[in-house]
């Protein structure tokens, strides 16, 4: 199992194991890519959910943009563990992650958000 920078963020080999219970059956969801020249004012964001996309431009610090200056992804999991242990519980409880890919001055960082 390899942990990555300072996150939480565990693989067993090639397979993404979830942040809570540890286990392998994560289910990709919705998925928001940051689109940001370095320190640009404007990022497009490109937001996907289940049957949809839609592509905007915000004022880059109006944005959940996981990197500070340059391109971010965030992808929604859902752990399949998790989601039926809690059953009727919140969202935030329900076993959905959020996992993101930050770029930063030449590195990429991988974390849960």
């Amino acid at each position: 199992m390899a942990t990555f920078g300072n996150s939480s963020v565990a693989f067993d080999g090639d397979i993404l194991r979830c942040p809570q219970c540890s286990e392998n059956y994560l289910h990709h969801r919705n998925t928001t890519i940051f689109e940001r020249s370095e320190d640009d004012k404007l990022t497009t964001v490109i937001a996907q959910s289940e049957h949809e996309a839609q592509v905007s431009r915000f004022p880059s610090a109006d944005t959940c943009n996981p990197s500070y200056r340059r391109n971010g992804i965030i992808i929604e999991f859902q752990c399949e563990h998790c989601h039926y242990d809690y059953g009727d519980a919140s969202p935030e409880l329900q076993g959905f992650f959020r996992l993101a890919i930050i770029q930063h001055k030449g590195n990429t960082f991988v974390e849960w958000v």
